[in-house]
């Protein structure tokens, strides 16, 4: 999904609606654009629901990877799971109770903000291994033990976000129009090059400026 919509991108340009005549290349720009924002971000911002694997890792916290989280519909614990390899993990009689075993806890712009999981009244485990000539136990291979159904990102995608998505995208259609244009725009890798390095490092900067608050740092 889009992080903004071709009408949008003309209101802002002051493009007129009816004028049709630049709607393929922009909409290849929004794609692409989008593509490299979500990169950039390092998360997805439209709501939909996910289902993911995760290893324990001996605290009562568990960061989940898209936030803002709406609802969490399955958390299940098998000291076994293997990412949910095995034909028998995660079974249902290891399922956790919300509110009873975990919780999804309030953040700064409310509960589910930032997208932690605290395990109530315990940890979240981590398989533990022993070696020889080491006295006590050391943490174990990351085994997949923890299985996370949830709902998180935006239903309306924040206007800092798309404002700024416009941005670049009305830029590179003026790069385009005066011989500047894109060098190349990749959909999978979500990379974007330029002729101009110095346009792309000068438009990048404000954006990454106004998007830094929405940035996911890897843990």
């Amino acid at each position: 999904m889009a992080l903004t919509t071709l009408a949008s991108v003309k209101a802002q340009g002051g493009i007129l609606q009816g004028d049709t005549s630049r709607d393929a290349q922009l909409r290849i720009l929004i794609d692409g654009v989008t593509s490299y924002v979500k990169q950039l971000l390092n998360r997805d911002l439209e709501s939909q629901e996910y289902v993911e694997y995760y290893s324990g890792n001996g605290t009562p916290v568990l960061m989940l990877n898209q936030y803002p989280v709406t609802a969490v519909s399955l958390v299940c614990v098998d000291e076994s799971g293997n990412f949910g390899a095995g034909p028998n993990s995660f079974p249902p009689t290891l399922n956790l109770v919300n509110g009873v075993d975990y919780a999804l806890m309030s953040g700064a712009k409310g509960n589910g903000s930032a997208g932690f999981l605290r395990r109530i009244g315990a940890h979240w485990l981590r398989p533990l291994s022993r070696q020889n000539g080491v006295l006590g136990t050391l943490p174990g291979a990351a085994g997949g033990n923890i299985k996370v159904r949830y709902t998180a990102g935006y239903l309306d995608i924040p206007p800092a976000i798309s404002m700024a998505v416009n941005a670049l995208v009305l830029k590179q259609a003026s790069m385009a129009a005066m011989g500047g244009a894109v060098a190349s725009m990749s959909y999978e890798d979500a990379r974007v090059s330029y002729f101009d390095s110095h346009d792309a490092r000068q438009v990048l900067g404000s954006i990454e400026s106004v998007l830094a608050t929405y940035r996911s740092i890897p843990v």
